[in-house]
């Protein structure tokens, strides 16, 4: 899904898919109960709500459904989780829906009422201090607006109905539904989870999409998920932690062009726990990012694919040119408060650093080698060729993460591509892991790409290993950290794929808010030492690489990317906690 191609429909497509798959709906299951029932009156709270929205329930899987005076016969679907009755239909001739949570037990429902369809701003950013330069019609995403209330039965109106939770928040599930397909879920904020989608040939990549969280009991909640930025699917689910099963829906178009309109049951085992840090009596029943007055429809979702149009590679040569590159002249956009302090280990030395089967280009030539040679001028100075050729200078950081274990990067200047070199160098046991990473990759002309070289380091007094070579590794999956960079800038990482990671930014209440993910690997360098990069694919396209110390829970690193305002490499750091574990590793059959 991650790197999917999504096609644009047209609002018209998306009507004529919704009218050619009326008939299938009809051979979903039925529970019966609501036949039995033979009508509800729902009295629902809020806005946006209907005055009226009534139904009679007919044999054949049919329904007559009232809205606000208006009546129309609809083929549904329902199921049951315990106390809690399920039904879904569309409203035929148009692209709306009504999805409905009943428990029985109470007479409370929430109503998911959804429609295809957003118009969204392009070019802003997510805080409203950015004019967007446009706009995007998405014709095939899921919109929904969400109600509360009662089946009016004669009783008094309820004080209390369902409301928003952060029951779920910290949790770790793997589902797998009644069509095998499985897929891990984490649910790190009240306003967002990720998912993995195991087996799938795409590759099981981390995704993150905006969310909703409702409580109806301690066992039983409700979970949605719009797969914004992609295909726009929406899934809402029933989950009951007493029996570990799910019931829900699944509306979209899916990754054929087909409409996806199906009632499912899942088996769930929940995989590990995260922990939660905003104030013990915050229950997750409001929204701290809401407005006052929102819009229908409207929730917390980050699309940084618009906040980030894609731009070429003459467009960065261009940015380049009106502002020169001055490698750490700034911070990254994760304040450096607590960056790791730059090193003074390597001034003076001279070494060599050699990798296995490379192929180095010579600065700019088209011939190769499979060495880098050093000097270090001074803490900010370097010299560097490749055996042979001419010496360059460049300006660099260093960082001891470790004992002897020494990260360090810098620009080649002057090289086409922006060429940036990162090396990972352990004086104690003569190895060296270099990420090589450049602007562009391959399906994008600005986002970052990189290359991963081991090798070894030939300095006096180091005699380095025959074989054995820094790796990457699955240590780290499953594994949940905090990151503080700053007073205000703090994060909460989730290791949940061998291939990827998802991260998201705490709120001033210390509740999780937006959430991200991207495509990523861990170098083992020693037992303790770590090297993590990542690339903010569909984002901002930029790198981060970091080494992480788990003995001192601290890491240093560098964010490297471009943008309409040019190239910058600077530094970063963070002081972390260890905030829970997922048991994943195994559905990844590593």
């Amino acid at each position: 899904m991650f790197f999917h191609k999504y096609n644009t429909l047209s609002s018209e497509t998306v009507s004529s898919l919704l009218a050619a798959g009326k008939k299938a709906l009809n051979k979903m299951e039925q529970c019966g109960r609501f036949a039995e029932r033979k009508t509800l009156k729902l009295r629902l709270s809020g806005k946006h709500a209907p005055t009226q929205l009534d139904y009679t329930f007919k044999d054949g899987g049919t329904l007559t459904v009232t809205e606000n005076g208006k009546s129309c016969e609809a083929p549904y679907s329902s199921t049951c989780l315990g106390s809690v009755w399920i039904f879904t239909h569309l409203i035929p001739g148009t692209q709306r829906g009504w999805h409905v949570f009943f428990d029985s037990a109470t007479e409370l429902v929430t109503v998911f009422e959804t429609w295809f369809g957003i118009t969204v701003p392009v070019g802003g950013d997510l805080f409203g201090l950015k004019e967007p330069t446009g706009t995007r019609e998405i014709a095939r995403e899921v919109q929904r607006e969400i109600y509360h209330g009662y089946n009016d039965v004669g009783q008094t109106a309820p004080e209390k109905l369902h409301t928003r939770t952060n029951r779920l928040e910290g949790k770790g599930l793997h589902w797998k539904d009644d069509a095998g397909t499985e897929i891990l879920t984490f649910h790190p904020s009240v306003t967002t989870s990720t998912f993995v989608e195991l087996g799938r040939e795409w590759g099981d990549i981390t995704v993150a999409a905006p969310s909703d969280y409702f409580i109806i009991t301690d066992h039983q909640l409700i979970y949605s998920r719009g797969e914004c930025e992609y295909s726009g699917t929406l899934v809402i689910e029933l989950i009951d932690l007493f029996e570990k099963e799910a019931a829900g829906i699944r509306l979209g178009i899916d990754e054929n062009d087909a409409l996806e309109y199906v009632l499912r049951k899942s088996e769930l085992t929940i995989t590990g726990q995260a922990a939660i840090f905003e104030d013990f009596a915050d229950y997750g029943t409001n929204l701290p990012t809401e407005p006052p007055d929102p819009p229908k429809g409207w929730r917390m979702t980050y699309r940084p694919s618009d906040m980030h149009p894609p731009i070429t590679k003459a467009d960065v040569d261009k940015a380049v040119q009106k502002n020169p590159i001055k490698p750490f002249n700034a911070e990254s956009i994760m304040s450096g408060a607590n960056n790791m302090p730059v090193s003074d280990y390597l001034v003076g030395k001279k070494l060599t650093l050699k990798f296995d089967g490379a192929h180095i280009p010579a600065p700019f030539a088209s011939t190769g080698h499979t060495a880098w040679e050093y000097e270090f001028v001074d803490v900010e100075t370097l010299k560097w060729r490749a055996p042979g050729g001419s010496w360059q200078e460049d300006r660099y950081q260093a960082f001891e993460t470790n004992k002897d274990l020494i990260l360090f990067a810098h620009l080649c200047t002057g090289d086409p591509d922006y060429r940036c070199l990162n090396h990972a160098v352990d004086f104690q046991n003569g190895l060296v892991t270099c990420v090589d990473s450049q602007i562009g990759n391959w399906h994008s002309e600005w986002e970052v790409g990189n290359r991963t070289l081991f090798g070894v380091l030939e300095y006096p007094g180091v005699t380095p290993p025959l074989v054995r070579r820094h790796h990457f590794t699955d240590d780290m999956v499953g594994k949940s950290l905090t990151w503080a960079y700053s007073d205000t800038m703090k994060s909460i990482h989730v290791y949940s794929s061998p291939e990827s990671y998802s991260w998201t930014i705490y709120m001033d209440n210390n509740a999780g808010g937006s959430s991200w993910s991207s495509p990523s690997f861990f170098v083992k360098l020693r037992d303790d030492a770590y090297l993590f990069c990542w690339v903010e694919d569909l984002c901002n396209g930029s790198q981060g690489l970091m080494v992480f110390n788990p003995s001192i829970m601290h890491d240093a690193g560098y964010f490297f990317g471009a943008d309409e305002n040019g190239v910058r490499l600077s530094v970063m750091g963070a002081y972390s906690r260890t905030a829970g574990s997922f048991d994943i590793l195994k559905y990844f059959g590593r």
